[in-house]
């Protein structure tokens, strides 16, 4: 019990530090006594245009994000027991970006909840497809596979819009491909934390069959659980909140499928009472400080310092012990 709240208190300790450096660090530097009068007392100053159009949308994104893809991530780990799970890994992201793709490049909808209802679809069919596979294998790494294809295929579509587009929004798509946390207004925030709430209730519900489905779905069952109902509880949720990150961060890549591992190593619990509270102050972590790189520097670079060694890990010490 002691470890389990050094670890929180510890996570959100850096959480509020990494928030005051984002708020604090840029391009141009504002001091934290003029932050704080900023945030109680907005004016019509330089600072104020600063923080309140750039820097805190950006800081909240990023934990909206972090959250999101961290618990998207450990849930499909659960329910797919597999340690090599994701939302990036099997595909999810990549549906996302087509639904973005088709948005952008094809005009299909309307503004941001065009967008995020784009995404969410894409994300949500692609999860289909992986649950469908599920069902017909029984070995996990064909799911891998299937993601990995489902994810060229995906790919492949969009390179056919990209082809046959070359108006302004192509490159905001291209821009938006880069993954970034500075493009998120403060109208797009509401959006945001709507679609992550509904996310995190769906998979809130669900953590008694989460925590019985490390041992599979016939145990689950005979717990009195439904596991029908409360695997797509999960997995509507899991992609919703994939969908939403995706649609206003862009393809946010290895906090899905490594924070998980992250939460593990420090709460070394199989509670997912602790475990995804954890995975989603390790994923704000580590979304505000890939958030803190120059903008020059993409996103996905600063994650893949982190992401790339802990699935190197979890390949070398093989299934993982949580699965």
């Amino acid at each position: 019990m002691r470890r389990l709240l050094i670890g929180f208190i510890a996570l959100v300790v850096l959480i509020v530090l990494l928030s005051v450096a984002t708020l604090c660090f840029g391009a141009v530097n504002i001091p934290f006594a003029d932050v704080v009068q900023t945030l109680f007392s907005p004016g019509a100053n330089v600072s104020s245009n600063i923080l309140w159009n750039l820097r805190i949308p950006r800081m909240i994104a990023a934990i909206l994000a972090g959250a999101s893809l961290a618990v998207s991530g450990l849930s499909l780990q659960t329910v797919f027991r597999n340690p090599l799970a994701g939302p990036f890994v099997l595909g999810i992201s990549s549906g996302a970006s087509l639904g973005v793709a088709l948005a952008l490049l094809a005009g299909i909808g309307f503004g941001s909840v065009g967008v995020l209802g784009s995404a969410a679809l894409g994300a949500l069919l692609v999860t289909l497809v992986v649950m469908f596979a599920a069902t017909r294998f029984a070995q996990t790494g064909v799911l891998l596979i299937v993601g990995l294809l489902t994810g060229y295929f995906i790919d492949s579509i969009v390179s056919v819009l990209i082809a046959g587009n070359s108006s302004e929004s192509l490159r905001v798509y291209v821009a938006w491909g880069m993954g970034s946390f500075g493009r998120v207004t403060l109208g797009d925030v509401w959006i945001f934390v709507f679609a992550v709430i509904v996310g995190m209730v769906l998979i809130g519900v669900s953590l008694r069959y989460l925590n019985a489905a490390l041992l599979g779905d016939d145990f689950a069952h005979g717990l009195g659980l439904n596991v029908k109902r409360s695997k797509i509880c999960v997995l509507l949720g899991a992609s919703l909140l994939a969908g939403a990150t995706t649609a206003f961060c862009g393809p946010v890549a290895f906090i899905g499928i490594a924070v998980p591992h992250l939460a593990y190593l420090l709460f070394k619990t199989t509670n997912h009472r602790v475990l995804l509270p954890g995975a989603a102050l390790c994923g704000t972590s580590l979304a505000l400080l890939g958030g803190l790189f120059p903008a020059s520097v993409p996103l996905n670079a600063v994650l893949s310092l982190v992401g790339v060694p802990v699935i190197m890990w979890v390949l070398v010490r093989g299934s993982g012990a949580r699965m």
